[in-house]
């Protein structure tokens, strides 16, 4: 029962959007040149975005204990960080942020509580190529940095990282079938405190390097992710970057694995930046 509660943790906070849009801001942007402690990812698939049908998802690992995968109880829960989730039919095309925890009272299981929307903490652009397939979005490294002021926001401090490789597995394809995500009557959210002042700067040697996965989601179901099993991957080395250097990583979505037949939903890669 806790694996399915907290595998339904992905489409429970896509489904968050329905009743959370907020005001999108022109800063910062590269025009004004004011990317400084920003990260910029670009989020693409084969189709056309189709914020109706589809969402997408962005979870973000930042204790540096590896790559968020899709079927999280299949590997660890300590890598789920927080999550942008973009769409899904019921909602609109703007992030919704979530910052995941674990439950000491539920054996160490994820669950996730909503972080309120800071306007000047992010920007978003639906269709930042002008070709209907990619989506770009800004946001201070600060929002990240325990919004919420939980008492333990990376499970494991004394994780040992290791330098991110920014391209693709290309392991075995996992054989399970594609996951149906079931929900639960909601996550227990803890009590936030007031917000505190937010540091640029990892507070930890263990957050140093953040990872990153891409994933689409219908309704209930996990559909695809970067690696190259798609939906059930536990194979995909992940994106990762240190947050201390200027970097630009091009992702790739790895070939040869199972895929969903809409093109909207197939994943295609994107752009990760990192700005000092």
């Amino acid at each position: 029962m806790l694996r399915r509660a907290a595998i339904a943790l992905f489409a429970a906070a896509a489904l968050l959007v329905v009743a959370c849009g907020h005001q999108v801001t022109p800063s910062p942007t590269a025009a004004n040149n004011n990317l400084a402690g920003h990260v910029v990812i670009k989020f693409r698939v084969n189709g056309t975005l189709d914020f109706n049908d589809f969402t997408y998802a962005i979870v973000i690992d930042t204790c540096g204990n590896g790559t968020p995968y899709p079927q999280a109880y299949l590997t660890t829960f300590n890598s789920f960080s927080y999550g942008f989730f973009v769409g899904s039919k019921f909602g609109t095309a703007l992030p919704q942020l979530v910052e995941y925890f674990v439950n000491p009272n539920s054996n160490g299981s994820i669950q996730y509580v909503t972080v309120p929307e800071d306007p000047s903490l992010e920007q978003f652009l639906p269709n930042d190529n002008g070709q209907g397939n990619e989506f770009e979005l800004i946001f201070d490294r600060a929002e990240l940095d325990n919004p919420l002021d939980q008492a333990q926001p990376c499970p494991n401090f004394t994780a040992s990282p290791s330098t991110p490789t920014p391209s693709p597995s290309s392991g075995v394809t996992p054989t399970a079938t594609p996951t149906t995500i079931t929900f639960a009557t909601g996550a227990a959210s803890p009590a936030a405190s007031a917000t505190p002042s937010p540091s640029s700067f990892p507070t930890q040697p263990s957050q140093q390097y953040w990872y990153l996965n891409f994933f689409t989601i219908s309704n209930n179901t996990i559909l695809d992710s970067l690696g190259i099993g798609g939906a059930t991957d536990q194979t995909f080395n992940g994106v990762g970057f240190d947050v201390n250097v200027t970097s630009d990583y091009p992702i790739f979505k790895a070939n040869g694995g199972p895929e969903p037949s809409n093109p909207s939903a197939q994943l295609s890669g994107g752009d990760v930046q990192n700005y000092m």
